[in-house]
């Protein structure tokens, strides 16, 4: 019969065109896009930008690299890089240790994320910037909550986590530095629920709206580039001055939404200057698909872990240190090859 692969995934496609379309776009003639484009531009401003930019802006960024050894143990490694002007200021996170597969992937997010804090921490002890960027999203930091980890030698890194994290957020606020998370992929669905609140709608007819994210809503009803305007995170148990705000930000019309965390020094509005300021650097950094933001794309370049990087440097001297060779699992070997 020979490879019926790609035959087996045309099928697929056929048969779940319509479920998948619906999931990336709001269908024209739904009642959903029927609500939603009689409420849409209440809470969206159309803009390329102003002129309230500010170029003093620090980024951070961070990598890891995850391989498993034949005795079930993980080598993890991590680095998290801010940059601020000519300096580069770096934290770095290594271990060979047990971890549940179900724990790894949320950890060594976890691990990425304090690498990060981290080197910001290290930067504003040398650098006063106007504005940090860091990729990620606060509320999703937020949201991983005090778990404990099934690992060994990671008791109470939570708890390191966030205190990491508590003192970015007040030693920024300290500096007067705006501090703003940016992310590309987001399933939030914070405006969408706001639209949904203001309108008066009941619980039946909310619950076929709410599975809708708000990048799919913008994609779907934004006609320029613009920004939501911002939606308070509910309150949560992490001990900072202020309130969270979320916005989303579309750079071009071809291009995805961007989701964008910032705090308020007030408890119940958000700094509508901070806001303008926010989203003209964040238009004035855009430089396309492949670049949408110039800080912290150049952060990203530096920080990222390669594979001859890894090979040639780390794997070696794992083995020269250690003095066992570096024997790979089955499912590395199969990666690598793949590769």
């Amino acid at each position: 019969m020979g490879d019926l692969t790609f035959q087996k995934f045309v099928e697929f496609l056929t048969e779940r065109k319509d479920e998948i379309i619906t999931s990336m776009i709001v269908d024209r003639g739904s009642d959903a896009y029927s609500f939603f484009s009689k409420h849409f531009m209440q809470f969206y401003r159309e803009t390329r930008g102003g002129n309230r930019y500010t170029k003093s802006v620090a980024a951070a960024d961070s990598s890891e690299f995850v391989r498993e050894l034949y005795n079930g143990r993980k080598i993890i490694l991590s680095r998290g890089y801010s940059i601020f002007e000519a300096s580069t200021y770096s934290s770095f996170f290594s271990d060979v240790t047990w971890v549940s597969r179900d724990d790894l992937r949320p950890l060594t997010t976890m691990i990425m994320e304090d690498c990060e804090h981290r080197s910001m921490l290290d930067l504003l002890d040398h650098g006063k910037p106007e504005m940090i960027l860091i990729d990620g999203s606060l509320t999703g930091r937020i949201m991983h909550g005090n778990r404990e980890f099934r690992a060994d030698r990671m008791e109470g890194f939570t708890d390191q986590y966030y205190s990491g994290l508590i003192s970015l957020l007040k030693k920024a606020g300290e500096s007067g530095a705006i501090t703003v998370f940016l992310s590309k992929s987001s399933e939030s669905r914070s405006l969408v629920s706001e639209i949904i609140k203001s309108s008066g709608k009941g619980s039946e007819e909310r619950s076929s709206m709410t599975r809708i994210v708000d990048h799919v809503l913008i994609k779907s009803m934004a006609q320029s580039p613009g920004y939501s305007i911002p939606v308070k995170f509910p309150h949560s148990n992490l001990a900072i001055d202020g309130s969270i705000w979320t916005f989303h930000l579309l750079p071009e019309l071809n291009d995805l939404p961007l989701k964008i965390d910032f705090i308020s020094s007030s408890e119940n509005r958000y700094d509508n200057a901070k806001l303008e300021r926010i989203v003209d650097t964040i238009f004035w950094a855009y430089a396309g698909q492949k670049v949408y933001n110039i800080w912290l794309s150049k952060v990203d370049n530096m920080v990222k872990f390669r594979s001859e990087e890894v090979e040639k440097i780390y794997m070696r001297q794992f083995e020269k240190t250690i003095g066992i060779p570096m024997y790979e699992t089955r499912g590395e070997r199969r990666a690598r090859i793949r590769i």
